[in-house]
């Protein structure tokens, strides 16, 4: 599994370069497979909810040169999420992902929350609201397997992305419609 490039020291010390990764992501959920849980101390009711998610993968302006190769599909065979309650209120996401360029594969893992707004006031203009239905945000990092490109071949990629579905009370349902920006992270070869 691809790790995070999230050491301080190897951020400061290793040799790399950086080529940004501006996308757009548009897609579907899977059918969500609910499992409530509920815990008597402490007292608690979760909604477990495990689905597929598919988009496809298209730049946006502020995509590199490097990062066209990344155009393609992005798919999440097994998204894991947990609700307090149910799927309406706020949660926590995980899946392994594969993503599909141009004759290149990326393997890695996305995880964040669900249902929650970071995109408000004091630091924003009021755009989401904390408890901002529909959403999903967080963290996806790979490892890029590219044989026929040596830019691209053994690098890693850390990219925020932010998804808007259809809130119901089973989890995410319908289209996914979205955004990933992010950086290629190519170690140095010579």
């Amino acid at each position: 599994m691809a790790k995070c490039f999230d050491d301080p020291a190897a951020i400061l010390e290793k040799e790399y370069c950086l080529n940004a990764v501006s996308k757009n992501l548009r897609g579907e959920f899977g059918q969500p497979h609910p499992k409530k849980h509920e815990c008597r101390k402490p007292e608690c009711r979760t909604l477990r909810v495990v689905q597929v998610l598919k988009v496809e993968v298209t730049p946006e302006h502020c995509d590199s040169p490097l990062a066209k190769n990344l155009n393609g599909a992005l798919v999440v065979e097994r998204l894991v999420s947990a609700f307090d309650q149910d799927g309406t209120h706020r949660g926590i996401h995980a899946g392994d992902f594969v993503w599909k360029g141009v004759n290149l594969a990326v393997k890695g893992r996305l995880s964040g929350m669900t249902n929650e707004g970071t995109h408000r006031a004091p630091a924003f203009n009021d755009c989401q609201r904390c408890e901002q239905r529909g959403v999903m945000e967080g963290l996806l990092c790979g490892l890029i397997e590219a044989p026929g490109v040596d830019d691209l071949n053994g690098a890693q990629i850390t990219a925020s992305y932010r998804i808007k579905f259809d809130p119901t009370a089973n989890g995410p349902a319908g289209a996914a419609l979205g955004t990933l920006e992010g950086m290629i992270i190519t170690p140095c070869r010579a």
